[in-house]
């Protein structure tokens, strides 16, 4: 895995390499896009101020010229020479219309469906100077407006005004400029007061540049205050969820100022063309790393996988040579498959394996081998019983001969069965099963249990199975011969063989508390000779039987009617009670025995007290011999 990662390493830091330099590319082309937008924005605002300048400063200075003029005259203009001199400037200026306001509040206007009226708006007026005054509703037209006074003068006094009269909702065609293909919205603020001079779209008014209506993302400040503190710039804020950029320069006609609004998508759309032409592109080379990368670890998984299948295989393979080697080389099978148990452990990471030779016709086990954390008697005891006393489950579960990996034991086996209380009993969760199979009948089973590992390789220990049963056979060969050898063929009790084995291997110890008994038949020559071998094969039989029911295995028949006992830690007490019921036993059978028993605390040599204990049985055979010579003799 580490490898097919290193081979990928050069290839994938060649297309990372290539996404940043696509990113810092991108970077670099946007910033100077944007950059050119922001100056397309403002060359467009520029354009708008120049028109704006070049019309108002035609129309003023031709209005002034005739102010001018009229002041040059020795009277004040008539009705008629006023009409005549401005009928024709009024047609192409940019004023609604030129009224003519005399001293005596008499207004003339050029309308032919207007009259003469009065007004009082000259006494208001005492500039000597021409100016122009802030947006008002016009009394003529109830419409927006602003007047352009011009002083008319005689003898160094006002005696009348030129009144041009700009119509505010006409403005924006006045001054029309062409940019971003009419999708601006352009509006003329004068500063002094806050009022909206001329707004192209019917949109937006005042009331909208307040903080509550327009979220300004940057600068985070009223744009009317930006207008007043920075008098020009660019400012992006958003409105309604639409992002919008605005351009505010001063007009330089008194206090007007120029706002120019356009949408992000029309003001950037090249940048923003480029934005998403260049993300397209970034998400392309990302899709094309990602399926390679993709790719890659796909195959380097595949690869992994069939790697570590090869390094679980060749494990199982050299786990089952180790133990069928441990098998074939270890002379002590029993200790051979216990170190085969603990090496199935750990395969497995089982909490403990163990191996059930049994007998199922006379329901009886023939030899357990056990391993794992949760060792205990009482689980092999349910074990053994559950396969014994219900021999029938055991041969339906095991139908097809074959082995079974039980995941779960509360959703794979009937909760009505005794199978699943006895596992549930001693929590077994999970379970490998293989049975022992000879001439298709079922001698025993294989388990594992709970394993947290190699799950479902079966097939491990069913190989393995073959080469424990044929140890199992091995084993109880190896007893049996051992019984030929220790065990004798008439009396069932330990031979000589097995006497000389037990001094060989205690003959340097230190014993404590030992009994020792020899024992010797009386009479079975005579025996032999009167009723016969089979009779006297029969006190041989009962003698030794009465030794093993009271003193178990530790009897041996080491002659043809000689037998020896050796108990080791047994109190003086207990021996020579059972020694009292040695002889009471053979007077009630009618077996006359000779008997002699040592009994020490501390025993450096054991041969020494076994000659001491055999002298003993001698002086007291030769005591019944003598007492049987004298009867004879009496007879």
């Amino acid at each position: 895995m580490k490898k097919q990662i290193n081979q990928l390493l050069p290839t994938l830091l060649v297309m990372i390499l290539i996404l940043a330099l696509t990113v810092t590319t991108y970077n670099i082309s946007f910033k100077q896009e944007e950059e050119s937008c922001y100056n397309r924005l403002e060359n467009a605002s520029n354009a708008i101020i120049q028109s704006i300048q070049n019309r108002m400063q035609d129309d003023l200075n031709y209005l002034c010229l005739i102010g001018k003029d009229f002041s040059n005259e020795d009277h004040l203009p008539t009705y008629e020479e006023y009409s005549s001199r401005l009928s024709t400037f009024e047609d192409v200026s940019l004023f609604e219309r030129v009224d003519l306001l005399m001293q005596n509040n008499t207004m003339y206007t050029m309308h032919k469906d207007a009259q003469p009226i009065q007004s009082n708006d000259f006494l208001t007026l005492d500039f000597n100077a021409e100016y122009m005054d802030l947006a008002h509703i016009d009394s003529m037209t109830n419409k927006k407006s602003v007047n352009y006074y011009v002083p008319i003068k005689q003898n160094e006094s006002v005696v009348a005004y030129l009144v041009g009269v700009i119509q505010c909702d006409t403005l924006d065609e006045q001054f029309y400029t062409q940019i971003y293909n009419g999708k601006t919205q352009n509006l003329i603020i004068d500063t002094t007061d806050g009022q909206v001079v001329m707004n192209n779209q019917d949109i937006l008014d005042y009331d909208t540049f307040s903080t509550n209506g327009c979220k300004l993302l940057s600068p985070k400040k009223d744009v009317i205050k930006q207008i007043h503190a920075l008098k020009s710039g660019v400012v992006k804020f958003e409105k309604d969820g639409i992002k919008k950029y605005l351009s505010y320069k001063p007009v330089k006609v008194y206090n007007w100022e120029l706002i120019v609004i356009v949408d992000e998508d029309v003001a950037f759309a090249s940048a923003l063309a480029l934005k998403k032409n260049y993300m397209a592109m970034v998400i392309c080379e990302v899709v094309i790393l990602l399926l390679y990368c993709g790719f890659h670890i796909t195959k380097v998984r595949r690869i992994s996988k069939k790697s570590n299948e090869f390094e679980k295989d060749l494990n199982v393979s050299h786990t089952l040579i180790q133990c069928v080697r441990k098998l074939s080389n270890d002379t002590n099978q029993k200790g051979a498959i216990d170190d085969i148990l603990k090496t199935i452990c750990e395969f497995y990471q089982a909490e403990r394996c163990y191996v059930l030779d049994l007998d199922f016709e006379n329901k009886q086990t023939n030899s357990i081998y056990e391993y794992g954390n949760r060792h205990d008697d009482i689980h092999i005891d349910h074990m053994v019983h559950l396969c014994l006393e219900h021999m029938d489950l055991v041969n339906q579960f095991f139908e097809n001969q074959k082995s079974y990996y039980i995941e779960d034991v509360t959703r794979e086996i009937s909760k009505t069965s005794p199978i699943y209380s006895s596992f549930i009993s001693q929590k077994i969760q999970s379970i490998i099963l293989v049975p022992f199979v000879d001439n298709h009948q079922i001698k025993g089973v294989f388990a594992v249990d709970n394993p947290k590992q190699n799950y479902y390789q079966k097939n491990f220990l069913e190989s393995l199975c073959f080469f424990i049963k044929t140890a199992m056979a091995r084993e109880k060969e190896k007893k049996h011969l051992e019984n030929l050898s220790y065990v004798d063929s008439l009396t069932y009790a330990q031979n000589r063989n097995h006497f000389n084995e037990y001094i060989e291997k205690n003959r340097r110890k230190e014993l404590y508390s030992v009994g020792v008994i020899y024992l010797d038949l009386n009479g079975l020559k005579e025996i032999n000779d009167k009723m016969g071998h089979l009779a006297g094969d029969t006190l041989i039989i009962s003698a030794s039987y009465v030794l093993q029911e009271i003193f178990a295995d530790n009897s041996y028949r080491i002659g043809g009617d000689e037998f020896v006992v050796i108990e080791q830690d047994v109190l003086e007490s207990e021996f020579m009670s059972k020694y009292n019921k040695l002889l009471v036993r053979m007077k009630e059978l009618e077996i006359s025995v000779a008997t002699g028993y040592i009994w020490k605390e501390r025993c450096l040599n054991l041969s020494e007290i076994l000659q001491a204990a055999d002298q003993k049985m001698y002086e007291d055979k030769k005591r019944y011999y003598s007492i049987a010579q004298k009867d004879r003799r009496r007879r």
